[in-house]
């Protein structure tokens, strides 16, 4: 989950936002690795990685992230990195 953890993520939606997208692009990694996995043995294509922007899209799509956050982001903690 580490990898996919993005500090603009966390600007612009909140850190706990950040954390929860970081850990479904981790598990749609995952799928993807072992769907490749069973494809490359049965030597079909393999399918593209990740990507976070696809996460936020279908997150958007289904209404678990608002389509435009405020001008300031939504970072409530004040912490700093």
């Amino acid at each position: 989950m580490k990898y996919f953890f993005d500090y603009k993520l966390a600007d612009k939606y909140g850190y706990g936002m950040a954390v929860y997208i970081a850990a479904e692009t981790s598990d749609l990694q995952r799928a993807i690795d072992l769907t490749n996995a069973r494809r490359l043995r049965a030597g079909r294509r393999l399918i593209e990685d990740a990507r976070i922007e696809d996460v936020v899209s279908a997150m958007r799509n289904t209404g678990l992230l608002q389509a435009k956050t405020d001008e300031g982001g939504t970072n409530v903690s004040g912490a700093t990195r």
